[in-house]
């Protein structure tokens, strides 16, 4: 695991606050920020979130990578992302500490 994904990891396990993720990423040099007004977690929405063997068990509030500079909230439900198709684009959501190549809006195990 990379720095990168060490940061999301935390993040998306509720490990890190927001803020302690942003510190983590800007010691990393990356110029990757999470903009509190869209990747914001409530409690709710961590408690909410939980993977499973498989992709298609996961469940929850993650972080979408789509290599364009910003990361973006997304909501994931059986292995799927609400509002969200990336095609044939290479994207990646960290959710729950894992993470899953999204191939349009379904959840992947990476190649």
């Amino acid at each position: 695991m990379n720095d990168l994904e060490t940061v999301l990891h935390d993040y998306t396990t509720g490990e890190k606050t927001l803020e302690e993720a942003n510190r983590a990423l800007k010691e990393l040099g990356c110029g990757l920020v999470l903009d509190p007004a869209r990747n914001l977690f409530s409690a709710q929405e961590l408690m909410e979130t939980h993977v499973g063997e498989t992709p298609d068990e996961a469940n929850g509030w993650g972080i979408l990578d789509h290599g364009v500079g910003c990361l973006e909230k997304v909501h994931v439900v059986d292995g799927r992302t609400v509002d969200v198709d990336m095609g044939q684009e290479i994207a990646f959501v960290y959710l729950a500490g894992k993470r899953y190549r999204l191939r349009g809006d379904v959840l992947t195990e990476e190649d």
